[in-house]
């Protein structure tokens, strides 16, 4: 695992991303992948290394953005990257999003969603993280709720492709419930072993 890690899971590490890791990494023609991009707003124009590096400075810049990659911790391969955007620190929110543009195991978004929050929530100080995603995505929302994810409503016609309009599921997590879950899985958001997050995340995704 990279020296560099600044929040650890079980099977994946976030660090800041660096140039070298856009270069070689897939990073940019993520964005250009159809499959990956198939339920987002990404994929209408053609990216480059240049605009994906371009974009990931600006990010850097932000005040109100982390930005993190998200890396095996194994092999410490780019597997996507995870941020919170939007960060209000005045009303104490912020919204949260992730692209995951290589071949991963179950568990790996998740791990990105709930180190993410669990640094929002006890570093940053929020009290309430949401966002929202395509209508398609409904078993993935369905595992955040293993993390304390609530859907909160519907964006009515939110989204439109290929001639058709889709809602998006609107899911948000407070400060309240993170906490209580956390302190009922002994101080860890995502249990204490991947073991007991993957099954929970296997039984939301039957449920």
């Amino acid at each position: 695992m990279n020296d560099d890690a600044f929040l650890t899971g079980h099977k994946i590490y976030l660090r800041t991303p660096t140039d070298e890791d856009v270069i070689r990494a897939n990073w940019h023609r993520w964005y250009n992948d159809a499959s990956v991009t198939k339920y987002n707003n990404h994929g209408v124009f053609p990216v480059t290394i240049e605009h994906e590096l371009n974009h990931i400075h600006q990010q850097f810049q932000n005040a109100d953005t982390l930005m993190m990659g998200v890396f095996d911790q194994e092999t410490d391969k780019v597997l996507g990257n995870v941020s919170l955007y939007n960060i209000d620190l005045i009303n104490r929110r912020s919204s949260i999003s992730l692209t995951i543009g290589e071949t991963a195991g179950l568990s790996v978004g998740i791990e990105a969603f709930g180190l993410m929050i669990d640094h929002g929530f006890c570093r940053l100080n929020l009290n309430r993280i949401a966002d929202g995603t395509h209508e398609k995505l409904a078993t993935f929302v369905k595992m955040l709720e293993i993390i304390g994810f609530q859907v909160e409503g519907c964006g009515r016609q939110q989204f439109l492709r290929d001639g058709n309009y889709y809602d998006s599921i609107q899911f948000g997590v407070i400060a309240e419930d993170f906490f209580k879950l956390r302190e009922a899985r002994a101080g860890s958001i995502l249990f204490d072993s991947e073991k007991k997050l993957n099954s929970a995340i296997v039984a939301a995704s039957r449920s």
